[in-house]
């Protein structure tokens, strides 16, 4: 029987040669017990790509590096991935590989085994230069702009597929414009912005960075105004949270996963070979297995696990009566606050108000366009 898995590695751990001021993985780090595992073992990688490849048995296996920083271990970790890939890929499993990057490490040689290799690359840029070095500066102190934009015109070079991710502060929120317009003049068309996030347990609005639901309902409604101009001027930018609601309605289901309204068991595996359920909760509490002990039709099967994604399930009866709760769905579990409510609701639901109907006004147009196109 095939299978289709996907499994996040931290082959670095929380190791990481940057020092942004709102990093959720930091402040999991320091609340474990061991807080980095240092930089993963070959015969570790081995044994993860062994049993993740035996379980898909001719499915698909998505592997996916994150950190800390991921390529801090060095490209011949990944050469090594490759090789035992190759190795125990006896039964057709079609492999796809990815990495989330701050993008100060890339150069010609990384990008050539990206492309080679067939890597998606997401590379961590806030914006501008005065919004990304608000918060996503070197373990020194230094700018790290200029060193992802050089990344970035490497990855060009060798056409490596990329995205790339922003994390939304109140800086971003008050620039959107002037940052939206300067990811299309780097020609930059593939976005995803999340939400930034609170400490686990802490309550929420307390940091410099926190970002209050006013200002991200603010923020969706400008994002959408400019994206929907270009749309609607055949211009293309792809922005994975509308993605996946224009998709919603052509009746697909969300890809997403913090938009399908309940948790599944993401394999996040730590350099030590420890598994956790989800990447925002890889606390000793919430460990669901290790790679060297147990298969990952155990790990998935698990009482740990099979509780975590039931919890998932409980949010607020204010979200149960909402208008909205079948393309919200709740929202990410670990963005519920209080009573498992979404700390984000208010911003959602103005949002929603006001944009919803555009999103029938984007399927009309590009159905009229595709219609042209073919002569109907």
């Amino acid at each position: 029987m095939t299978e289709n898995i996907s499994i996040m590695i931290k082959p670095a751990s929380s190791k990481c040669n940057l020092k942004c001021s709102y990093c959720f993985y930091h402040s999991v780090a320091e609340k474990r017990r061991v807080s980095d595992y240092g930089f993963m073992k070959y015969e570790t990688l081995e044994e993860i790509v062994k049993k993740a490849i035996n379980f898909s048995n001719g499915g698909r296996c998505s592997i996916n590096f994150q950190g800390g920083e991921p390529t801090l271990i060095g490209l011949d970790f990944y050469k090594k991935l490759i090789d035992y890939a190759n190795n125990y890929n006896v039964n057709g499993t079609k492999i796809s590989y990815a990495i989330q990057t701050n993008g100060t490490i890339i150069n010609d040689e990384w990008a050539q085994f990206f492309k080679k290799n067939n890597f998606l690359v997401g590379v961590s840029l806030d914006g501008t230069k005065e919004v990304h070095n608000s918060y996503r500066i070197s373990n020194d102190g230094r700018s790290t702009f200029n060193k992802v934009m050089k990344s970035i015109s490497i990855l060009k070079k060798y056409e490596v597929p990329f995205n790339i991710l922003t994390v939304v502060t109140p800086s971003l929120c008050r620039r959107i414009t002037s940052v939206y317009n300067f990811f299309k003049k780097n020609q930059l068309s593939y976005l995803q912005f999340i939400p930034c996030i609170e400490p686990l347990n802490e309550t929420w609005g307390k940091r410099q960075y926190s970002l209050k639901p006013e200002e991200f309902g603010e923020f969706l409604k400008r994002l959408f105004d400019l994206w929907y101009e270009d749309i609607m001027s055949n211009e293309f930018i792809s922005i994975r949270y509308f993605d996946n609601i224009l998709g919603l309605f052509l009746k697909y289901e969300y890809e997403a996963c913090d938009m399908k309204g309940v948790c599944s068991c993401q394999n996040i595996i730590e350099a030590d070979g420890s598994v956790y359920p989800c990447d925002f909760y890889t606390y000793d509490e919430y460990k669901i297995g290790n790679i060297y002990k147990n298969t990952f039709d155990e790990i998935y099967n698990s009482s740990k696990t099979e509780a975590f994604v039931r919890s998932s399930l409980n949010i607020d009866t204010e979200c149960l009566n909402c208008k909205y709760r079948n393309i919200c769905r709740g929202g990410c579990k670990r963005y519920r606050a209080e009573n498992n409510l979404n700390y984000f609701c208010s911003a959602y639901k103005e949002f929603f108000d006001d944009k919803l109907e555009k999103f029938q006004d984007i399927i009309f147009y590009l159905n009229k366009k595709e219609n042209r196109k073919f002569g109907k």
